[in-house]
């Protein structure tokens, strides 16, 4: 029974009451003064603080900004004199990108020896405190041993727990199980006899009333349900590098199927080509899609990236080796091995697995990943793209080794890189998957070093017209739910939806116009964002024009304006054209101005007659710079 006290008369304080108050007071207001005394000490002391650490800022601003004027291409851009306080601004912002990165890989290097003692106590509380007792309890002077002592720790708690099995799906009869009025929308979409209407199939099954138990009529909106558009603009070829790294971002967002921020699943993607009578295979893994600590289905998480740090197999390489035999590679079936973050970390682990399974892997290519502690086998010739001031590459305290010799059994090229940065951007605009595209298509257009320009013509073979793409969905048994991609709130990752949804339905109110996603399109660090839209449209012609463009970037602008986001991402796929995807990338130059980068992706189905009248001059990437008010007046989110 609850404990509950019944109304009663206040009538004052008691004599007891008073005693008890003027006692309080007599020994309260000395501490209070005390208290007092030290707060104005503490106060005092921080103020002397944040004087000597103002006086380094403004030390190290001057250093940097000679630093920057002895430099042919200053980078990540010209620092101006640090005079004003918006000057200042840029110049330490310039700093702070440059130094970030460094002080990453020194701390990682170091982090060995500096963390060994507390591991070490933590060892020796463990013989008395079961709760504390995991291996290695000594060798703890390497990140890898420290890495291993986490996960063992976390795995005590219930974190950090991957020895799950895997189990494989087509990504098809993952949406046909879970999400089955998406997955009969994308059947109606491929089916261009179906009719220009989509009426849901009859008896399908509805999974929330399943769920509730309830007996519910038919959906008010079907075409207004999360994942229609992003769904249906799945890639059927990887025709370039800057294809795979495309291809990258897309199978990530994939992982997120009804788009409601929890990762349901990983996406697998084998790309299969005939070449001179040999099947070629390309092989591509998801990066880091959920940061929570526990385990979920989907396992390309947190829990992933410090096992494979810890030297330990992870669920996601157990899974990628079943899909490969799954998929029927046979022995001497050249494999391109690829990925992007965690991706990339779990291409090495499965190269390095690949010869005792089967299979013959040729190639290994990554962007953004730390290959310098992971053994790459004899034999795979890997090609490493890194960007200078991305973080990610340098999180393990080790450079990739350097093997250039292309006649011997091991090479490892690594291309670095430093993409232009807005003054004010963030670290994480760096890393992502859409950034490292453009780095591959400037490799491909004049490759640095003639050992990089050798790697590209080997990795022709896998590229071209004529490929089968095939997603496999990977999950980890147990029975385990959708963890969020971010658990807990960081700021530019919540969107409370208001905005978001009131663009998707303004876009959904266009004449031709069939549905629509706008989402955070999330990759590599947490807060790395990327404002997207996809929309499923009739005909793309209305859409080529400029007109209709700027009227949606103007509102995934106020998104990222909002958030902070690094950019923002428009894809078109139209009914009447099938076979055709056209997307652009728009991101602000350091000089103000916006850069549109436009790709039209094309696949077997489409018509040479459709390519001739919507792109007469091709389709190969395109760059358009837009002054800086091109896109005035940005929709204020605050009259939404």
């Amino acid at each position: 029974m609850l404990s509950q006290l019944p109304p009663r008369l206040w009538r004052g304080r008691t004599a007891a009451g008073w005693t008890a108050l003027v006692a309080g007071l007599v020994v309260g207001l000395p501490l209070a003064l005390v208290a007092g005394v030290v707060l104005l000490a503490a106060g005092a002391a921080a103020a002397v603080v944040v004087a000597v650490v103002s006086l380094l800022v403004f030390a190290a601003e001057w250093a940097w900004y000679a630093l920057q004027r002895t430099r042919e291409q200053p980078y990540p851009f010209p620092a101006p004199a640090p005079r004003r306080r918006r000057s200042r601004r840029t110049t330490l912002s310039g700093l702070y990108l440059s130094a970030a990165p460094r002080l990453t890989g020194g701390f990682a290097r170091i982090a060995g020896w500096l963390l060994a003692p507390l591991a070490l106590l933590i060892g020796v509380v463990g013989i008395v405190l079961p709760r504390w007792r995991a291996r290695p309890y000594l060798a703890v002077f390497t990140l890898p041993a420290l890495l291993r002592k986490t996960v063992a720790l976390g795995r005590r708690r219930g974190l950090l727990r991957d020895g799950h099995d895997a189990v494989l799906l087509g990504y098809d009869d993952l949406l046909q199980q879970r999400f089955p009025l998406l997955h009969d929308f994308l059947r109606w979409w491929d089916d261009r006899g179906a009719g220009d209407e989509y009426t849901p199939s009859p008896g399908l099954v509805d999974v929330p009333a399943g769920l509730l138990g309830l007996e519910l009529g038919p959906r008010p909106d079907p075409l207004g349900i999360p994942g229609l558009a992003a769904g249906a603009m799945r890639r059927r070829s990887v025709h370039t590098l800057r294809d795979l790294l495309l291809s990258q971002r897309e199978i990530d967002d994939l992982c997120d199927p009804d788009l409601d921020e929890r990762i349901d699943t990983a996406v697998i993607r084998l790309v299969e080509r005939e070449h001179e009578g040999v099947r070629h295979w390309i092989v591509q893994f998801p990066s880091t899609k959920s940061w929570h600590p526990r385990p979920g289905v989907a396992p390309n998480d947190l829990t992933a990236d410090l096992v494979i740090g810890a030297e330990h197999e992870a669920t996601i390489t157990r899974a990628a080796l079943a899909a490969m035999r799954e998929a029927g590679i046979a022995p001497g079936e050249p494999v391109v091995l690829a990925g992007f973050s965690l991706g990339g970390m779990v291409a090495a682990q499965v190269a390095a697995r690949a010869h005792a399974a089967g299979f013959t892997v040729t190639h290994l290519v990554v962007a953004g990943s730390p290959l310098g502690r992971l053994p790459i086998p004899a034999g795979v010739r890997t090609l490493a793209i890194e960007h200078v001031l991305d973080l990610v590459p340098r999180i393990d305290g080790r450079e990739n080794p350097v093997r250039l010799d292309l006649d011997g059994s091991e090479v490892l090229v690594t291309v670095k890189a430093g993409p232009a940065l807005s003054p004010g951007f963030r670290l994480g605009a760096l890393h992502q998957a859409i950034a490292y595209a453009d780095t591959a298509g400037a490799i491909e257009n004049e490759p640095p070093a003639g050992a990089v320009a050798s790697l590209l013509v080997e990795l022709r073979p896998f590229f071209g017209d004529g490929q089968t793409v095939y997603d496999r969905s990977a999950l980890r048994a147990g029975g385990l739910p959708a963890r969020s991609a971010v658990p807990f709130y960081l700021h530019s990752t919540v969107e409370d939806g208001i905005t978001k949804e009131a663009l998707r339905q303004t876009l959904r109110r266009l004449a031709g116009v069939y549905a629509v996603d706008v989402y955070q399109s999330r990759g590599g660090l947490a807060t790395t964002i990327l404002w997207s839209a996809d929309a499923l449209v009739r005909t793309l012609d209305p859409w080529l024009a400029a007109t209709r463009r700027v009227a949606v970037y103007r509102g995934l602008l106020s998104l990222l304006g909002r958030r902070r986001a690094v950019g923002i991402h428009l894809r078109l796929q139209a009914r009447m054209t099938p076979g055709l995807v056209w997307e652009a990338t728009l991101q602000r130059m350091p000089d103000g101005r916006w850069r549109e980068t436009i790709d039209v992706t094309v696949d077997d189905r489409a018509s040479a007659a459709d390519l001739a009248r919507l792109f007469p001059d091709g389709v190969k990437t395109r760059v358009v710079l837009h002054r800086p008010d091109a896109f005035e007046p940005v929709l204020d989110v605050a009259g939404v």
